[in-house]
């Protein structure tokens, strides 16, 4: 019976990665594993070794060595072990996490993650995120207030990152990983309930899914769902800025005669498109009432950490800033 459901996650994990590269990686395209020698990373490695080379993607793999660990350099020469005997060539790239602006360790470690992994591929970057870790992210950014944008939490593809397990369960992958005698570190850190994901990971999830067993699946379901909702209130936006991208600087009157509700819209869109955090929703409503409302000797601003928008020349301008 084990048996059985093992061969079953086999078929689902290797079937969600091989409907996902066919989405989106053309013949001959280059494909780089993020691999952090865990679990999860470790199954969708074997399982593109095996796929990628039949849709002729070609495959490396990138190991982020943080030095956040006194494991670091030991997880580095397992990742070069099974990568070796895998037969996928492994870039180690070492980096420096420094927050900034008040971020924690654990945000700044997985931005310079995301900038070391597009800067060592030549096309796509495959990351291991889960159904349990979109489930996670949910639940995460709902707590913080967020809208459907942050409900949608994790997609499918974002510029040139995909993440083909994104319909998996980690015990999914775990039942591959005991399939195929996988070995894989763990990593001290996923324990620590002082980080927030940890503490949904291991406190939160696990009593929800004794009520709902299918909870990260339904809530994986129910991200999509969300950021098709996001992108029908993009597609607006663009609507009512009369646009067909969104950029700065934006004429004054495009907010101004449009519905509050939908001007709101349009600045977290525009925003959001910048790859910057919102700023809180009262600030943001409040900036928004200044800049449609203002006379025009009025220059409303609104700085946010690491960029800063303000009103000039009858137009809505943003410039980031150190």
């Amino acid at each position: 019976m084990a048996d059985s459901r093992n061969k079953l996650s086999e078929n689902l994990i290797s079937r969600s990665v091989t409907d996902c590269l066919k989405r989106h990686v053309q013949h001959g395209q280059a494909l780089t594993v993020a691999y952090s020698g865990g679990l999860d990373s470790t199954v969708l490695l074997h399982v593109l070794k095996d796929s990628a080379a039949d849709l002729g993607v070609i495959l490396s793999s990138i190991h982020v060595h943080h030095g956040l660990s006194a494991n670091a350099d030991a997880w580095a020469a397992h990742c070069e072990r099974s990568c070796a005997q895998l037969g996928v060539e492994l870039h180690v790239a070492r980096v420096r996490v420094a927050p900034v602006h008040g971020e924690g360790v654990e945000a700044a470690a997985r931005a310079m993650r995301l900038q070391a992994l597009l800067a060592d591929s030549a096309h796509w970057v495959a990351m291991a995120h889960h159904a349990d870790d979109q489930a996670e992210t949910v639940m995460h950014n709902l707590l913080r207030g967020t809208g459907p944008r942050g409900a949608a939490a994790i997609p499918e593809v974002r510029g040139r990152v995909l993440r083909p397990l994104l319909q998996v369960t980690r015990a999914s992958l775990l039942a591959y990983a005991k399939l195929h005698d996988l070995k894989w570190i763990e990593d001290e850190s996923n324990t620590d309930r002082r980080y927030t994901r940890n503490f949904l990971r291991h406190e939160v999830l696990p009593g929800i899914e004794r009520r709902f067993p299918q909870a990260a699946m339904q809530l994986s379901a129910a991200a999509r769902r969300f950021g098709e909702s996001q992108e029908l209130l993009d597609q607006l936006a663009l609507l009512d800025l009369g646009a067909d991208h969104f950029s700065f600087p934006v004429a004054l009157h495009c907010l101004r005669q449009l519905p509050e509700l939908r001007a709101r819209n349009a600045v977290r869109a525009l925003l959001s498109n910048q790859g910057v955090q919102l700023p809180g929703e009262r600030r943001l409503n409040e900036f928004v009432r200044q800049v449609r409302m203002a006379a025009n000797d009025r220059h409303p601003t609104l700085q946010v950490g690491t960029y800063m928008l303000w009103v000039a020349a009858g137009a809505l301008h943003f410039k980031t800033q150190p």
